[in-house]
């Protein structure tokens, strides 16, 4: 299914960088509506323009926002650049009608394409923090960049959701609010400080270009979920859990949890999650758990006892913070923390968790800088893993 439509423009509601939101009239007669459409092209628009629309989302009432999507003006013959660029000829989103050019890092053309033949490029024991909700990039940004020792912070986007960078409000936040010191989308998704055409080189340009001391990789908005297994958005994660760790950094997994969704297969650690560390990662990860006292973390207990069966993931189960935290994180932060349409005083447990995930991180570099510094194993290994979960058990509380 691919619907399409004509609007006229009434009126640019909002303009933020890569993206225009702008309200639009539809239909005739009885058939009129007004509905809003999502412009991404660097371009302006009037009253009274006409506009070929995307409207199958809407239509079939999926989609983040419920908008449609601008395609082209109607009847405009002029050609011209809705993207600039500089270098770059590598297309993303590969023989669709908006297929574009963007610079990418690894291209001949670039000025960082030297540092791309390097074969033993690594990570560096860089962690990074893989999560599958991109609800949970501005707590884990914020928590992080609560820490007066932590240092820059880079955002990796895979290409599993949305493609556009500029669809996530929370990055143009993060970014003015100075959480997020760079963006690189990798794949077809687009947008970012920087381009690379695969997660492998934009996990490597976050630590060698943007000298990133902490990495977060999350989809970003709009994910995809059939109710089974194999068909959803996260599992990506899997190649991202694999990049990490072949690549010399450490994957710190912030699994997606709650207790309030209605659906079973969610409830506690989502069957996602299971399904991602149980049956699709061929590598360990540091999975990070929050302590609960209660019939919570006995069931949550119980989905990990399963997963450890077959892998040797290391869980650091920690004391959650209080919910004043939260509070704290989300005034400094200016927006409403909100996951599945449930704002964190409704679930507190993935918020506090996603909080959790980033005070272990950042208790974790200290002991990452003085393994390397004594030039001891600081690979994704078990037994590291293993001693890394160790230390983050044994200084709980040290920040």
């Amino acid at each position: 299914m691919l619907r399409m439509a004509v609007g006229m423009v009434s009126r640019v509601m909002e303009k933020r960088p890569g993206m225009q939101i702008i309200e639009v009239q539809l239909g005739e007669g009885e058939q009129k509506e007004t509905a809003q459409a999502i412009s991404f092209a660097d371009e302006s628009y009037e009253p009274g323009e006409i506009l070929i629309l995307n409207t199958t989302a809407v239509r079939l009432k999926l989609g983040t926002g419920g908008f449609h999507l601008v395609v082209a003006k109607a009847g405009d013959h002029t050609e011209r650049d809705l993207a600039k660029g500089n270098w770059g000829h590598v297309m993303k989103m590969r023989y669709a009608p908006w297929q574009l050019a963007v610079d990418t890092v690894e291209e001949q053309a670039s000025p960082f394409h030297r540092l791309f033949l390097r074969k033993d490029l690594s990570l560096q024991s860089t962690p990074v923090i893989i999560g599958e909700l991109h609800s949970m990039l501005p707590v884990v940004a914020a928590a992080l960049r609560s820490h007066s020792k932590m240092g820059r912070i880079a955002y990796v986007m895979p290409d599993a959701a949305s493609l556009p960078v500029s669809m996530s409000r929370h990055v143009q936040q993060l970014k003015a609010k100075g959480m997020l010191d760079a963006v690189i989308t990798t794949g077809h998704a687009w947008g970012g400080d920087r381009e690379a055409v695969t997660i492998h080189s934009g996990l490597l340009a976050a630590r060698h270009i943007e000298k990133a001391d902490v990495i977060l990789c999350m989809l970003g908005p709009g994910v995809a979920g059939t109710g089974t297994p194999y068909g959803f958005s996260g599992v990506q994660l899997a190649e991202v859990v694999h990049a990490v760790s072949v690549l010399g950094g450490i994957p710190y997994f912030l699994p997606r949890l709650s207790f309030a969704d209605p659906r079973v297969r969610h409830r506690g650690i989502s069957h996602h999650t299971q399904a991602i560390l149980g049956r699709y990662v061929l590598r360990s990860v540091l999975l990070f758990a929050p302590k609960t006292g209660d019939d919570r973390e006995r069931y949550m207990r119980e989905q990990i006892a399963s997963l450890q069966k077959s892998h040797s993931h290391v869980v650091v189960w920690g004391e959650c913070e209080s919910e004043s935290r939260l509070a704290e994180l989300e005034q400094e932060y200016g927006l409403p923390f909100t996951s599945m349409g449930r704002s964190w005083r409704e679930d507190p447990i993935p918020f506090l968790t996603a909080v959790l995930a980033a005070d272990q991180t950042v208790l974790s570099l200290d002991y990452i800088k003085e393994r390397t510094n004594a030039g001891l194993d600081c690979s994704a290994s078990p037994d590291m893993l293993a001693a890394l979960g160790l230390y983050l058990t044994r200084n709980e509380g040290l920040l």
